[in-house]
């Protein structure tokens, strides 16, 4: 695996560090342990996914799905289930690789940065066991202690390049100094703004793109 000489280094987590969606694991952890959880998985399957997909995920219908998904929970309710699901499922699905690539910008004194679409408290628990100290990710938003749904800009599409954008030049930084990466076509925005993208487990749309860009593809589907 090619380690770029870059100060920083983002990484998707969806497919890309995991062999899987976040999204989709919590819906089955949950499934199988709450009957009412079949509700929030329609929801999520109906106006979500299809969005995921077409590049067309809006503030409006994720905050709706995060509404639904806490039903009024606390913060620290949120938190509990975010334990439990990463011991029982979501820790499962860590790449292998990860740990060795990640370890390879840390020796080289590479700041690395997780920016992703899942809720801080799923990227939380991802970051600390991959030992990531820096995350940007979807907010969730509190009101009265209660979860209301998601802070704007969403951690999607040209919203990760604003957050990127944020972080970076708090670092006296800029997006060109940097690699980016992604398995997926909605991160378009920031891997075309970043000095060094890298094509990591693509989808067959973003798989298509880097090779017409001559972008490089790092595929751990293909090594497990």
């Amino acid at each position: 695996m090619q380690v770029y000489d870059v100060p920083l280094v983002f990484f998707d987590l969806d497919d890309s560090l995991i062999n899987k969606d976040a999204n989709s694991l919590w819906l089955r952890w949950r499934v199988r342990r709450e009957r009412w959880a079949v509700v929030e998985g329609a929801l999520a399957i109906a106006s979500l996914y299809r969005a995921y997909k077409k590049g067309e995920v809006t503030h409006a219908r994720l905050s709706n799905y995060y509404r639904t998904r806490t039903r009024g929970m606390t913060l620290e309710q949120y938190q509990d289930y975010v334990d439990q699901f990463f011991l029982e499922r979501g820790q499962l699905h860590i790449y292998p690789q990860a740990a060795s690539l990640l370890f390879a910008y840390q020796r080289q004194g590479t700041k690395i940065v997780m920016i992703t679409g899942a809720d801080n408290l799923i990227a939380q628990a991802y970051a600390h066991a991959l030992g990531i100290e820096e995350v940007i990710s979807n907010r969730l938003s509190i009101v009265n202690d209660t979860i209301t749904g998601l802070e704007q800009p969403l951690c999607y599409g040209s919203g990760k390049v604003t957050l990127a954008t944020e972080f970076i030049e708090s670092c006296g930084l800029h997006l060109a100094d940097t690699a980016f990466y992604s398995d997926s076509h909605a991160d378009l925005p920031l891997l075309d703004a970043v000095g060094q993208p890298v094509v990591l487990n693509p989808n067959s749309t973003l798989a298509n793109i880097a090779q017409q860009r001559q972008w490089p593809v790092l595929d751990w589907r293909i090594e497990s």
